[in-house]
């Protein structure tokens, strides 16, 4: 298994080549990141969040919070890393936090 750390200067809007078993880190920054599954089959888990994905030839995953997403090949594949708007982020915390009503 190998070790690839992807920071935000070597990110250029591009793809990456995952090859299988190799382990990338991405760090999320403030305005979060976007990873697209382009081709494949990437395992992603991230900092803070508790929840391991699987992400298949057009699946999302998109980080709006802190810490840093680690992603592993399972076969070769190919991603997209791009930063989210900090529109975005602020906007999709506001609708989480909608106050539910009581059941009477």
């Amino acid at each position: 298994m190998t070790f690839e750390k992807i920071s935000s200067n070597s990110i250029n809007k591009d793809v990456k080549d995952i090859h299988k078993k190799t382990i990338h880190i991405v760090k999320t920054g403030k305005a979060g990141k976007e990873i697209t599954c382009l081709g494949g089959t990437i395992w992603i888990t991230q900092e803070g969040d508790g929840i391991d994905r699987i992400l298949t030839s057009g699946d999302i995953y998109r980080s709006r919070i802190p810490g840093m997403i680690i992603i592993e090949g399972l076969e070769h594949s190919k991603i997209r890393i791009s930063s989210l708007q900090k529109v975005e982020v602020i906007g999709n915390f506001q609708n989480r936090r909608q106050p539910q009503l009581a059941c009477t």
